[in-house]
This record gives C-alpha cells, sequence and structure tokens, in this order.
C-alpha cells in the first residue's frame, strides 16, 4: 500500500509521477490553440455574413465551439484520458452545426487528424484522479 505524504502546508502530495508529454502533441496543440482564436475572430467579421444564409446565432454558436475545443485540448496538453475523447465530439459537433447553419466545409474535416493522432496516444494518457 501507498503511504500519504504531506507538505509543509498540511496538503497531500501526489505519489505518482505525471506522463511526459510526446513533443508533437505540443506542437500540435499550440496550431489548434492560434487557429482556434482566429476561427473566433474571423466568426464575428463581416466576412460570414457575405456568405448569405447565415442566422445571427452561428457567430456566437461557432465561437462557444471553440471554446469547448479548447477545453479538448487543455484535456490533450495535460494528457487526460477524457481529452481526446471530448476533441473528436467537439470536432464532430461542430461539423454538425456548420452542416445545420450552411457553412460546411471538407476543410473542417481535417480536424480528425490530429484527433486520430491525439487518439493513438491514448493508451500513454491518465485517468483523472
Amino acid at each position: 500500500m501507498s503511504q500519504l505524504r504531506y507538505d509543509d502546508l498540511g496538503y497531500k502530495k501526489k505519489g505518482r509521477k505525471r506522463n511526459p508529454r510526446p513533443q508533437f502533441i505540443t506542437i500540435v496543440c499550440v496550431i489548434l490553440f492560434a487557429y482556434g482564436l482566429w476561427e473566433i475572430v474571423y466568426s464575428y467579421t463581416g466576412n460570414i455574413v457575405l456568405r448569405g444564409g447565415v442566422d445571427t446565432l452561428y457567430p456566437a454558436i461557432n465561437a462557444l465551439m471553440m471554446v469547448f475545443g479548447f477545453v479538448g485540448l487543455s484535456g490533450v496538453w495535460s494528457m487526460e484520458k477524457w481529452g481526446p475523447i471530448s476533441f473528436v465530439i467537439v470536432i464532430s459537433l461542430k461539423l454538425l452545426i456548420d452542416a445545420i447553419f450552411g457553412h460546411f466545409n471538407w476543410m473542417y474535416t481535417f480536424g480528425y487528424i490530429p484527433a486520430a493522432l491525439f487518439l493513438l496516444t491514448l493508451p500513454k494518457m491518465r485517468k483523472t484522479d
């Protein structure tokens, strides 16, 4: 059995080490985070309105999906098992919402490439305590 250890302030210390994050996950997460910020800014510009057939809720829903994507990326960044799974769910929901609002673009399906890479590293990730 593992014994509980406490620090100077009386808090429990975690006994196990974190799994090291592979370098490619760091690079892909940074690129996707930058793309998500650009996508939020782009959805609030007039370029979306010029495409036609846009309801006024699309920019807000798109920004909300990007925030959910950031949550999934934070799970991948911290090497949690829920991160890649939530990232795949968000990518799928974003494609569905884009199709509903008439903004579907095949380029967004490339989001499944980093999702597949994240799912391949799933065995190296840890469960949330």
